[in-house]
């Protein structure tokens, strides 16, 4: 305000033609009328909640901002966590512990909170990466995670309650295989080159330490 005579969402839309094409990296300090204003652009919101509980940067207010039509995404800015599974969860929990009220993302009675911010984050990815993921269908990139059904986590689970547990059952590895543009890239719960990756992280880490 003391350098720009105006919030900064609030300066960016006076000075930019802010559309679909856009994303909005946090955008956790909002007005009323700047939600509203940023769900009617088609703009994507690109919330990094593990990032910005980190930097004490506040929530977003996701309730109004779903109910106003507006587009999400999830990622992770600062890698304090990498985890679309935990990004979703405190997007979730954050809500609720402001709110003190549960299953806020579910904006309709039956919702599945799971499929609904799993949904969404695909949807926004999409946009926000302007590639054809994030869907099962022709012309689409082959990208698939594939769950661990032996998992105690998920026995007995029905198809509409499995994304539930995936993002809210706790911490244990759920993902067992990833194919990324056709090429599977994680099997049985090890990336193929996870060996060589990580020696030579170690490698590069211990030399910026001067070790």
């Amino acid at each position: 305000l003391a350098t720009r005579g105006a919030r900064p969402v609030e300066w960016l839309f006076d000075h930019a033609g802010v559309d679909a094409r856009w994303c909005l990296v946090h955008a956790t300090h909002l007005t009323e009328a700047e939600t509203l204003q940023l769900a009617r652009s088609g703009a994507v919101a690109g919330l990094c909640p593990t990032t910005e509980a980190n930097l004490g940067d506040g929530l977003f207010p996701l309730a109004e901002y779903l109910d106003a039509g507006g587009t999400l995404g999830i990622g992770s800015d600062s890698h304090i966590s990498v985890s679309p599974v935990e990004e979703l969860r405190w997007l979730e929990y954050g809500q609720r512990l402001a709110t003190r009220h549960r299953n806020i993302a579910a904006r309709h009675e039956g919702d599945s909170v799971g499929e609904t911010l799993w949904r969404a984050a695909l949807r926004g990815g999409a946009q926000a990466s302007g590639r054809p993921v994030g869907e099962l269908r022709d012309g689409a990139r082959a990208d698939l995670v594939v769950l661990d059904d032996n998992s105690p986590l998920l026995a007995a689970r029905e198809a509409r309650s499995v994304l539930d547990s995936f993002l809210f059952a706790g911490n244990t590895p759920l993902v067992r295989d990833v194919m990324c543009g056709g090429s599977w890239q994680v099997r049985g719960f090890h990336h193929r080159d996870e060996e060589r990756i990580a020696a030579r992280y170690r490698g590069v880490v211990a030399r910026l330490a001067g070790g």
